[in-house]
């Protein structure tokens, strides 16, 4: 997406001023998400919030999710603990399920070899490498290379400081879960 304002090909060129954010840090988003629990009679254990971010990289979206979906799990005066993590994410990605099996459909055999082996390596480098095809049994390192640009052009993968990623964290589990 930041390529429509970074690159001069593209319609956007410098029509916008860039800036990073930096992750939320832990103690903020801990507070926050505590505190809303504790507005509502409902506890949450510091645990669940340590946990959240260390699993989604301390990614806005992908906690706030997760929290709404525990948040809607616990009942009035319980506390919401880190076992209900999992039950959380499950329903998040059950919901999702049919989209995900659909983008599978969609992409060639080798696309979608490459796509999993991304998602089983989290953060991937060095995807070219005898390694890496070795090691998720992918044909040869050219297939990989052919196989890279399609995928971030359909977004399904990042490609960051050398580090290649599932775009979508809740596709990436997914994709764990049924491609093991």
């Amino acid at each position: 997406m930041g390529t429509i304002f970074t690159l001069p090909a593209r319609p956007f060129y410098q029509s916008v001023t860039l800036y990073h954010l930096n992750r939320l840090p832990l103690d903020k988003y801990a507070d926050f998400c505590i505190t809303h629990f504790k507005k509502r009679g409902k506890t949450l254990d510091i645990s669940v919030v340590n946990r959240l971010y260390e699993q989604f990289d301390g990614v806005t979206y992908y906690m706030q999710r997760v929290m709404n979906e525990m948040f809607s799990q616990t009942e009035t005066g319980s506390t919401c603990i880190e076992s209900d993590i999992s039950k959380a994410v499950d329903e998040i990605i059950n919901v999702s399920s049919a989209i995900y099996e659909d983008l599978m459909y969609q992409l060639p055999e080798k696309q979608s070899r490459v796509l999993i082996a991304i998602a089983k390596e989290g953060n991937a480098v060095n995807v070219t490498s005898g390694s890496f095809t070795k090691r998720y049994g992918l044909v040869s390192p050219n297939s990989v290379k052919s196989a890279i640009p399609a995928l971030i052009d359909r977004g399904l993968i990042t490609h960051d400081k050398g580090v290649y990623k599932v775009y979508d964290l809740f596709f990436a589990i997914w994709l764990i879960r049924n491609f093991i």
